[in-house]
């Protein structure tokens, strides 16, 4: 008989028989003392057939003793029918299950084979291996995967694909529930991100994406919604479908600020909300429409695309040149230049009207200068002059900079909204360095970039200026640097007093909160994290203690010292750091919340905006790898829960997991 022919018919006998012993000469009852004689002295017994000797006292099961007979042992009389000596009667022996080496490798097939299989188990996690890895629901009928799943254990029955997507689906409420609870429990704001997408069905998507900081200072991003947009996408349409969507998590009293692109339909969809979620914020909410600062910041940078047209379209030819054939290419790759590199399966080429690409492009390109001079000499085709060359590279660099912003601006795992002042007026220090103001060939893009600039930042973002001051790097300092410089001191001082004036007013509003909090009572609408009268507070007894306690500390002061939080802190020594250090915010809040309890909390959900909507772009390319040609058919209920559940349970995946091939 054939070893994957034993695989299959090996199993192991019934539930673990345990040797009822009363005394030493108590009778044994099971059958393994036919093959086996006990060593009392030795706290062992011996295989009668192969002398191998196993672990045993009295008390214990003797399920190992079968193992060994079924399978271990290289002895046992070959006209001895193991398989007859246990006779399968309960179901659980179905889970046990001697496994072909050959099929499935292990590294000691007498002891690692021999694995108690729950199918429940299985199932749960080969749903959830479905869910991440994008595949399709048919492929669950693949007559391998089948024969595999048979092969590894008799008892591990593949389902069919209804089946399977109703364990995806049951997948996606199991886990709803828990972010649900995580975000009831979490005593903040919530912040969003949303985008629209439109699928290969030509069905409108629009994606919802869930920012706030809990109790411990952590920082958490879930999708929590992939709907359907009915036509006509306006701002009617993508209002209501956000709305529905908060209802459904029961997140229309929590919501803090959104983050969208600058389109139009935004624009208006945004202000509907305002009227349903902010009339009981500081100033109605008017600033808690965050315009995607990538989204802008690529704007600015575009609109001076066309005037370097002399530095990019040089080298975009030449780029493009050696893409246009593999030989083209070969050839590229056997340049003497090119020893010492990897060979290039192609070079990078820009896309119009993408700024990134371009910068992209010309880093790469600049990276292999010499031997793209090389191969235009040897293909007799124009390339790149010397000066040329130098106009590419002054561009490159000056690009560098805003991509390094995008970079931060782009954070989605790391707060990012303390940073809004120190990245942006980085950029407007870029577009009025003499160094590049001077330089003829780059000051009218220059120009051209800083009116784009002052058009969107002229006004900052009150929101986004009460966030920067919640960095205790910079605090009102930077901020009154940067005006004074720009504008001079008069006018800096009257700007500065106007954000403090805001901070005080966001802090006046938080105050009220925490001392309702508390305090334990229900509070009113007008002062509630979620804006609700009959929701009871979701601080923990303990936080709430440590919340009662430093605001007494606080109150418990002689007259004439005693100072607001605001004052405090902003009149506080900054965080010291070295060049190029950063500080973590989030853990220097935690540190310090019971010496600013007010603002702690008000730092939570400042600190939870995010700058950018690429957390809800980012989900898009998952979609498309879902609802592709061969999940179109997808109903928009089973994407949604497909999509969400992916993104949910990357929670459960450490740093060092990994779905890539070790090959």
């Amino acid at each position: 008989m054939s070893n994957s022919q034993t695989a299959e018919q090996l199993q192991l006998g019934g539930v673990d028989d345990v040797t009822q012993l009363t005394s030493r000469r108590s009778k044994k009852r099971s059958r393994v003392w036919e093959f086996f004689k006990e060593l009392p002295d030795e706290g062992k017994a011996i295989c009668i057939y192969c002398q191998s000797k196993l672990s045993y006292h009295q008390g214990i099961g003797v399920s190992h003793f079968k193992r060994h007979i079924l399978a271990g042992c290289h002895e046992f009389p070959s006209d001895i029918d193991r398989n007859a000596i246990f006779p399968v009667s309960d179901p659980v022996v179905d889970a046990r299950f001697v496994v072909d080496p050959t099929v499935f490798p292990v590294s000691d097939p007498i002891v690692d084979a021999r694995f108690v299989v729950d199918p429940a188990v299985t199932r749960d996690f080969m749903t959830k291996f479905w869910i991440s890895a994008n595949i399709a629901f048919r492929k669950i009928e693949n007559v391998f995967f089948k024969k595999m799943m048979k092969s590894a254990h008799p008892s591990l029955h593949v389902h069919g694909r209804k089946t399977l997507k109703k364990d995806c689906l049951a997948v996606y409420d199991e886990e709803k529930k828990k972010i649900e609870n995580s975000l009831a429990n979490s005593g903040s704001h919530v912040s969003f991100t949303t985008d629209m997408w439109t699928s290969i069905q030509e069905l409108g998507y629009i994606c919802l994406t869930a920012h706030y900081i809990d109790e411990e200072f952590n920082l958490h991003m879930h999708t929590i919604s992939f709907k359907s947009v009915p036509y006509p996408h306006n701002a009617t349409a993508i209002h209501s479908t956000i709305m529905d969507c908060l209802y459904d998590w029961d997140l229309s009293n929590k919501a803090f600020a959104f983050t969208l692109d600058n389109a139009t339909s935004n624009t208006a969809a945004v202000n509907k909300l305002k009227a349903k979620l902010w009339t009981d914020k500081p100033f109605g909410g008017e600033d808690l429409h965050v315009k995607c600062t990538t989204h802008i910041l690529n704007l600015v940078v575009q609109d001076g695309m066309d005037t370097i047209k002399d530095a990019t379209e040089p080298v975009r030819d030449v780029v493009k040149h050696v893409n246009s054939s593999g030989p083209r290419l070969q050839t590229f790759n056997l340049l003497p230049e090119m020893s010492g590199h990897e060979p290039k399966k192609r070079l990078k080429l820009d896309v119009p009207r993408r700024w990134n690409s371009t910068y992209s492009m010309l880093e790469e390109a600049l990276k292999f200068k010499v031997a793209l001079t090389s191969y235009a000499d040897v293909q007799n085709i124009q390339g790149p002059t010397v000066e040329e060359w130098s106009l590419a590279e002054r561009v490159c660099n000056f690009l560098k900079n805003f991509a390094d912003a995008t970079k931060v601006l782009s954070m989605h795992k790391f707060p990012t909204a303390h940073r809004y002042l120190e990245e942006i007026w980085g950029i407007r220090e870029l577009l009025v360095d003499d160094k590049y103001t001077s330089d003829d060939f780059l000051k009218e893009l220059c120009k051209d970039m800083k009116a784009k600039f002052d058009k969107y930042w002229d006004q900052p973002n009150k929101v986004l200026l009460v966030a920067s001051l919640l960095n205790p790097r910079y605090k009102i300092a930077l901020l009154k640097f940067c005006w004074t410089e720009a504008y001079g001191e008069e006018v800096a001082e009257q700007r500065v007093a106007d954000v403090r004036k805001w901070f005080k007013e966001y802090y006046e509003y938080y105050e009220c909160m925490v001392q309702s909090s508390s305090q334990g009572s229900n509070i009113n609408s007008s002062h509630e994290v979620g804006g609700s009268a009959n929701m009871p507070s979701t601080l923990t007894g303990k936080h709430k203690l440590e919340l009662g306690f430093a605001l007494f500390k606080q109150q418990y002061r002689p007259n004439h010292s005693r100072r607001s939080e605001v004052d405090i802190y902003l009149e506080d020594s900054l965080v010291p750091l070295s060049e190029g250090e950063t500080v973590d915010v989030l853990k220097w809040w935690k540190r310090n919340a019971e010496n600013y309890p007010v603002l702690a909390k008000m730092a939570r959900d400042f600190l939870a905006i995010p700058l950018s909507s690429v957390a809800s772009e980012s989900t898009f390319s998952i979609a498309s790898m879902i609802i592709d040609k061969h999940g179109s058919s997808l109903n928009p209920e089973t994407a949604e829960g497909l999509i969400c559940s992916k993104d949910w349970l990357k929670e459960y995946l450490s740093d060092d997991d990994d779905d890539t091939d070790d090959d």
